[in-house]
């Protein structure tokens, strides 16, 4: 492999990381947006709230 060929490589990389982390987050923007609508739907229900205080925990333990 050439340095073209290298520099190419890479750049082709990093776009395409730099492309997953946009579509990472515009799919976690989605998801919150669907949450935050479920909630209005089902607020008042202590089970449903308890089930997503906990689905937020595991996502915020995933993160770390």
């Amino acid at each position: 492999m050439n340095e073209g060929d290298a520099i190419d490589a890479m750049i082709e990389r990093m776009a395409r990381e730099e492309q997953d982390d946009t579509n990472r987050k515009q799919g976690q923007f989605l998801l919150d947006a669907m949450d935050a609508e479920d909630r209005r739907k089902q607020a008042g229900n202590p089970l449903i709230e308890a089930i997503n205080r906990v689905h937020k925990a595991k996502a915020e333990a995933d993160k770390q």
